[in-house]
This record gives structure tokens, sequence and C-alpha cells, in this order.
């Protein structure tokens, strides 16, 4: 008998590990806008001048037998009314063009709501947070560090809008990173503890921005970078827009984080970056209601 119970607990750890090897998720970018055409020298150090660049402004929703996620949410039903609180010079400098809102699209394809686990924004920059408002009536928990959102109560338009996360009724959920390592990334959390998705400290371009790894593929980067050139040839964003606007909360920390990326490119062929707004990047992959599967 004892040499049964040793081998169901060995077939039980066996069938346990083999699970948890072959958890995946499923994901879908979902377009809510882009930016007006600017030169490819205004998005990135080194870009060319002359090649026009619409960024996208998106969400995206994985999904996960334990629950979904939407990360970001991009531009939001009363994106107008928040911009307002931008001055006319930054109102020019991020002009977009308005897509159809996540929240909207969602229900248009009859989505089921109560698998929304959680809205997590890489970082509360008004064009990610933008649709956050959008969910308060169902109680969507939003995880963010604390660290996050502390900031960017402290700040100003154009990069945060106060709007967009003062609302008593908007369910923030604080989420801390622990110490496992991951691709290099000395903070992570596994958010399904079984390595589907996690989220890593991508702290730099905001205080408390976090990426999503997601089947050890894709990784989504959210602004560390506008474009995949500027991780590919381990640049940040043009110098003339860092003279314009500063958009960065530590820029040697942004800088740092660029180069670990290119760094994490050379080393891991397979693994897909996908900054958060490259238009070029996002037309590679399913768009809602198509998932990668």
């Amino acid at each position: 008998m004892k040499n049964i119970g040793v081998v169901l607990i060995m077939a039980s750890t066996l069938v346990c590990s083999f699970n948890a090897a072959a958890a995946k998720a499923n994901f879908s970018i979902i377009n809510t806008g882009q930016s007006a055409a600017s030169s490819e020298g205004l998005i990135v150090s080194g870009g060319d001048w002359f090649k026009k660049r619409q960024l996208v402004h998106n969400a995206v929703l994985i999904q996960h037998e334990q629950g979904d996620l939407l990360i970001d949410t991009g531009l939001g039903r009363d994106v107008d009314k928040q911009v307002a609180a931008m001055g006319w010079f930054n109102q020019q400098l991020f002009a977009y063009t308005k897509a159809v809102p996540a929240i909207d699209q969602l229900q248009q394809q009859g989505y089921d709501f109560d698998r929304l686990k959680a809205i997590i924004p890489t970082h509360l920059h008004w064009d990610h947070a933008s649709g956050i408002e959008d969910f308060k009536a169902l109680n969507t928990p939003v995880w963010v560090q604390k660290n996050e959102l502390e900031t960017a109560k402290k700040h100003a338009p154009p990069a945060f809008i106060q709007s967009q996360f003062d609302d008593p009724a908007i369910n923030w959920n604080f989420i801390s990173l622990n110490k496992t390592n991951v691709l290099g990334f000395s903070a992570s959390l596994d958010v399904f503890d079984d390595g589907s998705v996690i989220l890593i400290d991508l702290s730099g371009h905001t205080h408390g921005q976090i990426g999503v790894l997601v089947n050890n593929e894709y990784l989504f980067t959210g602004d560390s970078t506008w474009s995949i050139k500027g991780v590919n040839n381990n640049v940040g964003r043009s110098g003339l827009v860092k003279w314009l606007v500063d958009l960065n909360y530590d820029q040697q920390q942004s800088d740092n984080m660029v180069e670990k990326l290119h760094q994490l490119t050379i080393q891991n062929k397979k693994l897909v970056i996908v900054p958060a707004h490259d238009e070029i990047v996002a037309a590679t992959l399913p768009h809602y209601p198509k998932f990668l599967m």
C-alpha cells in the first residue's frame, strides 16, 4: 500500500507539473484610436524624418481559464472631455483620431464582463488610463502599484489627467511585485501562478510602469519606447520631443530600461517585444474579436 501511495503522489505531481507547463493565455488587440500622422523622427531618436507614422492607442484583452485581464484601456468614451485639461499646444502635439472605445467593442461582441478579473494599466498616462472610468459601473478591479497612483495624483497634464482616476467609484487595487527574477528583471508577479501571464517591473517612464509577459513569448512594454526601432537600436524618444515635453519620471532609469530591453532582444530571439503604440508591430497581431491561440 505504501508503494501505491508513493506512485499516486508521483503521478499527481507529474499531472500538476504538466498542467502548469501547458497553461496558456490567449490575447487580442483592441484598437481605440490612433495619433495624428507625424514624422518617425519625432517618435524615436534616429528615426526617418520622411517616414510618416500613426501611433495606435490600444488595449489588450488576455483570456485565461481563471479569468480575463484588460491591459491598458486606450481612449475611452470621455477622452475629448479629459484631454480638454491639456493646454492648446499639447492638444496639438498629442492629437488623435478616435475609434470605438474598448468597453463598447466588448459589449458589441456580447462579452461576458463577469469574466473580467482586472484592468491592468501598464501606467497611468492619459492615453492608457482614459477608459478606466468606462468600467467603474462594473466595479472591475484596477490593479496598479501604489507608487504609480500616488505619483499620478501629484502631476499635471499632459502626462497625467486627474479626471481619469480621481473618481471614488473606481475600484483601485494595489499590487506588489515580488523579488522573483524573470527575463533578467528583478521584480515580478505571476498572476495565475502558472507562468502564462507575468507582470514585471519596467519603471522609469513612470514611477510604477509594468510590463506584461504572456506565455513567455510576448512582452508588452508599455511606453518604455514608442517604437520597436527604439528597442532594436537602443535609443529613446527624439531629443526634440524630450525638449518639448517632459514625459519620463526618471530619464536615466528609462534609458537603462531601454538598454535592458535591447539586450533582451539579442539574448532571446524568439521573444516578441510589443511597445504599446507601435502600429507596425500591432498590425502583426490579432485584433478583437480574433485571438492569438
